[in-house]
């Protein structure tokens, strides 16, 4: 079948690309191999993240606690202190949406704020804590047998006993019911702080797994398309990544330090050692995770380079470009990079902020849902034209599709500014740094798709669009440089001023005899 061969003569095109020579196929396999590393110790991290977030979630919805109070670390130089809130707490907003609930080494006893207690307990509600003749409290401070599994949620049943004031003592005991501790409302109250941060590990872990098949896809699209912009968009993007592992690696011992202070030690409001072991398995992980990133960054920059060199070579010893056709095309290189970029950054962000909206603590607090879903449905269904359109009016120097290439990309950058007018907004941005990252990643990829696009609309008809169609009619006739001696053609590009001495014909002339069908 006519279909048949033509997917045949694709995949085959593919294939001959990948394999061209042994810096194409082994940047594939790098790529490959890192995207199947990457995949699989950050699903490990997920893992860790997910039972013992499981178990947190558990044990603060058996509390009772009311779904529109949320913790808020506070602590500054050393000292360790937790605020409840239910607004909130960002400039513009309540002026006391927040009141103070402990501090690491305080002399007063700690008590939960009077506002937030609840007067009456419920009428009609029936205990849901295991049948048991007493509580074993000898280890209460010790959690140890509870986590001895990688899915403690699983292994334990937690229950409630409802108290006079309206909350709720948490009972968590074994299966076999031969162990058993009581959590009271002052300890659950604490581990609003842990339940939050594990969600966003959650969270941020899932966004990390996806991004590796966009780093695979990247790396793929370069490769078959020969195209240079792929090439930089995935050493900048592994740049952020890399970045951000090294910041995040920091970021656990201080997130482990803050919970140490907070939950485990003696004069905290649980005396709890929970979370020693999920701490102990993560950093094991996410050294490998580190090592893996550094390594891919390396691979990167070297392939990177190569690729970059080779895909140059090819695209000039084609059409030897003029100076000023070499200038608007860096422009027209870094417009596709950032638009690559803010494909999969805006995506990401849009993807975190809805499901905060959703899923987070501070979903009853929002009054503009409706709103958000909105701009996100609008971003999403655009997201992939404002795509195509960027990649074929600045490639073909298309006004009109340009014009609404910049109204669309100016709507993105409008809409999620306006974003920074909601308080829920702001204190997500301030309160979670993965958020935060890809907020301003996303905004900085946005604006230069913006700014170089505008440059290269001021370079429309100046001889790059006939510069380009050449090239690729060059390149879609086998009319590859391999066939030529390369390197002598590099030494000719740097001792000529002309640059293109090795092909003497005018640009004009070339196109003139293309439409008489001559060439």
């Amino acid at each position: 079948m006519v279909w048949t061969h033509g997917l045949w003569r694709i995949i085959k095109s593919m294939y001959l690309r990948i394999t061209l020579n042994w810096v194409t196929l082994s940047f594939f396999i790098v790529s490959f191999v890192h995207c199947f590393a990457h995949g699989t110790l950050q699903s490990f991290l997920f893992s860790a993240d997910d039972a013992w977030g499981a178990l947190t979630s558990e044990v603060v919805s058996h509390a009772r606690i009311d779904s529109t109070i949320f913790s808020q670390y506070t602590g500054r130089h050393g000292k360790y202190s937790l605020e409840l809130c239910n607004q909130v707490p960002v400039m513009g907003g309540d002026p006391h949406p927040c009141d103070h609930f402990f501090t690491a080494g305080q002399s007063e006893p700690i008590t939960i704020p009077q506002r937030f207690m609840r007067a009456v307990p419920p009428q009609g509600e029936q205990n849901t804590s295991p049948a048991l003749g007493s509580l074993s409290q000898s280890n209460v401070t010790s959690a140890l047998w509870m986590l001895s599994s990688s899915s403690p949620s699983r292994d334990v049943y937690i229950g409630s006993q409802l108290r006079l004031d309206g909350f709720s003592d948490v009972i968590i005991t074994s299966n076999d019911g031969s162990m058993s501790m009581t959590l009271e409302p002052v300890c659950t109250f604490s581990l609003l702080y842990p339940e939050a941060k594990l969600s966003q590990a959650r969270r941020e872990e899932l966004s990390l797994i996806a991004s590796q098949f966009w780093f695979f896809g990247l790396a793929v699209f370069a490769l078959v398309f020969e195209s240079i912009p792929h090439v930089l968009a995935l050493l900048i993007a592994r740049m952020i990544a890399t970045g951000w592992s090294t910041y995040t690696f920091w970021r656990t011992t201080n997130i482990e330090n803050r919970m140490q202070h907070i939950i485990g030690n003696l004069d905290s409001p649980c005396q709890l050692d929970l979370y020693s072991a999920y701490f102990r398995r993560r950093f094991t992980l996410q050294i490998a995770d580190l090592v893996l990133h550094w390594d891919a960054l390396l691979a990167s920059i070297y392939f990177s380079w190569r690729l970059y060199q080779m895909y140059r070579t090819q695209t000039f010893t084609r059409v030897g470009p003029p100076k000023d056709i070499l200038r608007m095309y860096r422009y027209f290189l870094a417009a596709f990079v950032s638009i690559q970029l803010s494909l999969f950054l805006l995506v990401t962000t849009m993807a975190l902020w809805v499901d905060q909206l959703l899923h987070g603590a501070i979903k009853k607090l929002s009054s503009h849902t409706a709103l958000y879903d909105a701009a996100f449905i609008f971003t999403t269904v655009m997201l992939i034209p404002w795509l195509m359109m960027g990649w074929f009016s600045l490639r073909r120097e298309w006004r009109k599709l340009t014009w609404a290439f910049l109204g669309v990309g100016l709507y993105f950058l409008f809409t999620w500014s306006m974003m920074f007018y909601s308080q829920i907004y702001r204190f997500t941005f301030i309160d979670w740094p993965f958020f935060g990252c890809m907020t301003i990643s996303s905004f900085v990829a946005l604006l230069f798709s913006t700014a170089f696009a505008i440059v290269c609309l001021r370079n429309y008809d100046k001889g790059l669009a006939q510069w380009l169609y050449v090239e690729q009619a060059f390149g879609g006739d086998d009319f590859e440089p391999d066939l030529f001696p390369t390197d002598l053609i590099e030494k000719e590009w740097k001792s000529d001023a002309d640059r293109a001495s090795i092909y003497k014909i005018a640009l004009p002339d070339l196109l003139r005899h293309d439409r008489s069908g001559v060439v």
